[in-house]
């Protein structure tokens, strides 16, 4: 029922979303029109690809109010925040001013917005999804970064190939759908990292697929190596053997 009332509510902000000045508002309102139909997966990333490529690394900290999400994050067990508003503090919002909780609206659709810390050395595991766009801007700090493509997939395993093995710092951002980069795997250089994710799950299913509803996260260890043609078989883990995998091992990363 609150998915429902949320799509009804936020259906009926869907232009005022798309005109509003602020670019993060007009691809949540396209956000909205990935969610209905409107536009595929693919479009999206692409559109997520473009908004952040767009983005000005000090405007969108002051927007995001980061010093006070960074003073929040980092305390013991620490991990991600979630955004509640964009620009200037407006107060606590009125029950019935559904702009001022549009952002809450979007969570209960599957649209979700936050910044994350990684600590030097913490990493976000090798992992895929279904039926998941993403995306991370990385605000301040230093990241390590993989994505693989995944081609296939075996009873013990997925077959996938390495696209992208780089290092990202302030600015810099990667994104990811069913069919771009599926999976990803991050780990902290930094003394602290501060990254602005935008996360869409439970996307419309491709055309043919069973798939009802979004996976968690499916964890994989894709550090064997590539056949001939460039393919990893990479075999299922638990999420605690996915963790322990690093991309760059702790002694080798500089603190930066």
């Amino acid at each position: 029922m609150k998915t429902f009332i949320a799509k009804t509510i936020l259906r009926r902000q869907l232009q005022r979303l798309l005109r509003d000045p602020h670019p993060f508002n007009q691809l949540m309102g396209e956000a909205v029109g990935l969610q209905s139909g409107k536009m595929s997966d693919e479009e999206f990333r692409k559109r997520l690809d473009a908004f952040y490529a767009a983005l000005d690394l000090q405007t969108i900290k002051q927007d995001l109010d980061l010093p006070a999400k960074a003073q929040r994050l980092d305390r013991p067990g620490g991990y991600k925040t979630d955004i509640s508003s964009i620009g200037p503090a407006q107060g606590r919002p009125g029950r019935f001013d559904f702009w001022a909780r549009r952002f809450a609206l979007l969570r209960h659709i599957g649209v979700r917005c936050d910044v994350l810390i990684l600590r030097h050395g913490e990493r976000i595991p090798p992992h895929g999804h279904h039926r998941v766009v993403s995306g991370f801007y990385v605000l301040d700090g230093s990241v390590a970064i993989r994505h693989y493509d995944r081609a296939g997939e075996t009873d013990t395993g997925l077959l996938v190939r390495k696209v992208l093995d780089t290092t990202l710092g302030p600015g810099g951002f990667t994104t990811n759908s069913e069919s771009y980069h599926n999976i990803h795997w991050l780990q902290g250089l930094a003394e602290k990292s501060f990254l602005f994710r935008v996360t869409v799950v439970d996307t419309p299913a491709p055309q043919g697929t069973r798939v009802e509803h979004s996976d968690s996260r499916l964890y994989i260890d894709p550090t064997g190596t590539p056949d001939a043609s460039g393919l990893i078989h990479a075999p299922f883990v638990s999420e605690a053997q996915a963790k322990q995998l690093m991309i760059v091992p702790l002694e080798a990363a500089t603190s930066a």
